[in-house]
């Protein structure tokens, strides 16, 4: 529809009859299942009206989201909610086309209460499609990007974020993975997102800690299932943002204690992981828990690995972090995993990898990791067994030396 009939049909008052259409019929598609199908024709209208037409992209903004008393009367939401698809991706089309590539309505849609719902919605809505050729799935990511892009998302996730926030945080890692570059992620990761991503792994944390002290009975198992869905997403965020991270954006991981809740989260999963076989018998023994859940407990313990290549990423060339990890015991941490695992493929040269950016150029790690070496070989037993003592010399090298057999034995 070119400029001039958006003109005409706006005049004519066309688009409150749309609108109207949209909310009457939508209201009793439970009892008509024709009205879901004038819905979706009357939402391909309004889309159709919106596109390009920046007075009428304002005005739905302003009415519908940010001066909308009640944000499930909006006629946006009317679109997403409907039990009809068709009716869902022509919602997903309306918002599109009210607010891409303007940063202004952007920044309207996701200060109100309405636009942040709205959003939300559709991440969650993009995380239960598998088909990732999906035409609907390519319309909902490039809404939630219009918000990554306008730095929004740190406003949609709050300092508080809630963990149902996975479906945004999902189209997070995807944008991350399809725009690989250093600068993007410095435009991208204000405070506000970093403080979000941070607050989800302290989140998450605590969850679990629910799960193990309690025996997880007193825990909701869709909430589990939340918190591993997000938990894979922000990791996935934080692994890609880090690893190709400017100084400045290295600075504001640090700010935003992103260190402490990894490190909190790993010491956390490293002390408890055998009894997570537990749960997933729980899982396996209901039987309405959907396969989902059950791989959502049973994989948890991949995390210890990306949780060691965040640390290794974000230590590397930066001694801040480098005595940070090491600070909140970190480093041992790292070092405690540079063994073989059977139950985590890699772990160790995931490890060995993080270690190296850990001591590069920074003297107190590398003495640190030479103490608890010698410390290890100290009370090794079979050391003692064979007659041999650990020595270390002043420039830190460890010997063996055959100990006094005719030294007396210590009192008791």
């Amino acid at each position: 529809m070119d400029r001039a009939n958006q003109t005409a049909a706006d005049e004519a008052g066309i688009v409150n009859d749309v609108i109207q259409t949209i909310q009457t019929m939508l209201r009793c598609e439970a009892t008509y299942p024709e009205a879901s199908q004038c819905g979706a024709v009357a939402g391909q209208a309004l889309s159709n009206l919106a596109t390009s037409n920046s007075r009428l992209q304002q005005r739905l903004v302003e009415r519908e989201l940010r001066d909308c008393p009640e944000p499930i009367e909006s006629v946006f939401w009317y679109l997403l909610a409907s039990t009809n698809p068709k009716t869902n991706l022509a919602g997903q089309m309306v918002v599109l086309n009210t607010i891409k590539h303007n940063r202004a309505l952007t920044e309207t849609l996701c200060a109100s209460e309405a636009g942040q719902m709205l959003v939300s919605k559709v991440g969650k809505m993009f995380s239960k499609r598998e088909d990732d050729k999906d035409d609907a799935k390519t319309i909902m990511y490039a809404v939630v990007a219009e918000t990554i892009e306008h730095n929004c998302l740190g406003t949609l996730l709050t300092d508080d974020p809630e963990l149902d926030s996975y479906g945004l945080l999902d189209v997070l890692a995807v944008y991350c993975s399809e725009n690989r570059s250093s600068t993007t992620y410095s435009e991208i990761c204000d405070p506000g997102l970093l403080s979000a991503l941070s607050s989800i792994i302290a989140k998450c944390h605590d969850l679990l800690c629910q799960v193990w002290q309690a025996s997880g009975d007193s825990v909701e198992m869709s909430a589990i299932v939340e918190a591993y869905l997000c938990l894979t997403s922000a990791l996935s965020v934080l692994i890609q943002i880090t690893e190709d991270a400017d100084p400045q954006l290295a600075v504001r991981v640090l700010d935003s204690r992103i260190v402490h809740h990894v490190i909190r989260l790993l010491g956390l999963l490293s002390q408890h992981l055998p009894r997570i076989e537990k749960a997933s018998k729980r899982v396996n023994a209901n039987a309405n828990a959907n396969t989902n859940e059950q791989g959502s407990i049973s994989h948890l313990f991949m995390f210890k690995r990306h949780l060691i290549q965040i640390i290794g990423n974000i230590a590397y060339y930066n001694k801040p972090a480098q005595d940070l990890v090491r600070e909140l015991d970190g480093l041992a941490l790292v070092l405690d995993h540079m063994r073989i695992d059977d139950n985590h493929p890699y772990i160790k040269e995931y490890a060995v990898v993080a270690l190296k950016s850990l001591l590069l150029n920074n003297p107190e790690n590398q003495e640190y990791v030479q103490k608890m070496e010698t410390q290890s070989v100290a009370d090794d037993p079979e050391m003692a067994r064979v007659g041999v003592q650990p020595s270390l010399s002043a420039s830190g090298r460890v010997s063996l030396k055959k100990m006094d057999s005719d030294k007396p034995d210590s009192p008791e």
